[in-house]
């Protein structure tokens, strides 16, 4: 989560607000909390740690909201093989969570940069002063010259 943060802030950009959670943090919370903590998001990215199991209820809650709502919501897993189930509570196209997932898979600044990229795009935010490329290259690990497009195409 750390690297999501510094990819979003790091750059001292005017960004939207960006909120971070674990995934066990939606298990033993009543839905109420849950929909008010997201009421206001306009795009959601879940990554399980494995699969969709331990974390159902949770998700399936998530997931609920999102869509009445019509917030941009990608559910993935750590590992690599592709689950169906995922994709069917996610509201995004499966090509976007293929790369949502492949790119959240990989520990590098780079990548958390391309996740947000993604995620923001499939939201509708505007986040073109981002895409400029980052503020300092010791903050993002990422040549300032070819910019995270090539990333989150």
């Amino acid at each position: 989560m750390a690297r999501y943060a510094l990819a979003w802030h790091g750059g001292g950009r005017d960004l939207p607000t960006l909120y971070l959670a674990k995934v066990q943090r939606l298990v033993p919370h009543p839905e109420e909390p849950l929909h008010a903590a997201i009421a206001t998001a306009r795009g959601v990215l879940i990554h399980l740690p494995e699969g969709l199991d331990d974390w159902r209820r949770g998700v399936e809650a998530v997931a609920a909201s999102a869509h009445d709502r019509r917030i941009a919501l990608a559910v993935v897993a750590a590992t690599e093989q592709t689950d169906p189930s995922l994709d069917t509570l996610s509201n995004l196209p499966r090509t976007t969570l293929r790369r949502l997932a492949a790119l959240c898979r990989r520990a590098d600044a780079r990548s958390a940069r391309a996740v947000l990229t993604q995620l923001s795009l499939a939201a509708g935010l505007s986040i073109g002063p981002w895409l400029a490329g980052p503020a300092s290259d010791a903050q993002i690990d990422c040549d300032p010259h070819e910019p995270i497009r090539g990333e989150a195409r």
